[in-house]
């Protein structure tokens, strides 16, 4: 359902608009290779002013890998964060969920890189729900319209690159963190309306 191009455009425009946060906290007690990089996700429930109710969200999966940082000024030049893939599990509640940890070295950088990825038929599925009879998955998302239950599998991949509003400064002895806020209800409106997603003519 909805695996037209303009949806899944819809998806990715949410990631590229979101707001980035970037936190320093100091730390007593830190080895060198501890891990010093939280990297984090939140959603909103953003909804059309009146209507709430009509769309209810359950859980929205999205599936990512090769997420890498961005060493600053220099455009070629990144450092790994995490391989993957891992599931980006949004709680609807606004809460901030993590969803890696890692050592990265210490220096400043700007932007961070990563895949919304169809799962490989070679890969281990790291949730069940990423993968059925019809093929393999890259965003999974179970919900009500109207009361009546739907489902949301896109097949796309698209890799993502966001620029911090500031730099990011990563130390050996403290802890950084990187939330990516996702706002899921706007991937279902159009025109101030929300698209029922149990309609087959708002796949195209």
């Amino acid at each position: 359902m909805f695996r037209s191009k303009i949806k899944i455009l819809s998806i990715i425009a949410v990631f590229t608009i979101g707001s980035w946060f970037i936190q320093g906290c100091g730390e007593d007690s830190v080895t060198t290779q501890a891990d010093n990089v939280d990297f984090s996700s939140m959603s909103t429930g953003d909804s059309i002013g009146g209507d709430i109710g009509i769309l209810v969200l359950d859980t929205v999966k999205i599936l990512i890998k090769d997420i890498k940082l961005n060493v600053a000024n220099i455009n070629q030049d990144s450092t790994n964060f995490k391989v993957g893939p891992y599931v980006l599990y949004l709680n609807m509640a606004s809460s901030v969920n993590i969803v890696s940890t890692a050592y990265i070295p210490p220096g400043t950088y700007d932007k961070v890189k990563f895949e919304i990825h169809k799962l490989a038929d070679t890969e281990t599925p790291p949730d069940p729900d990423f993968v059925d009879v019809n093929g393999r998955y890259s965003v999974v998302v179970k919900g009500r319209y109207n009361g009546i239950s739907f489902v949301f599998k896109s097949n796309k991949s698209a890799h993502q690159k966001l620029t911090f509003p500031g730099n990011l400064q990563v130390s050996a002895s403290g802890k950084s963190n990187i939330t990516l806020q996702v706002k899921p209800y706007i991937w279902f409106i159009k025109n101030g309306l929300y698209l029922d997603p149990t309609d087959p003519v708002n796949e195209s």
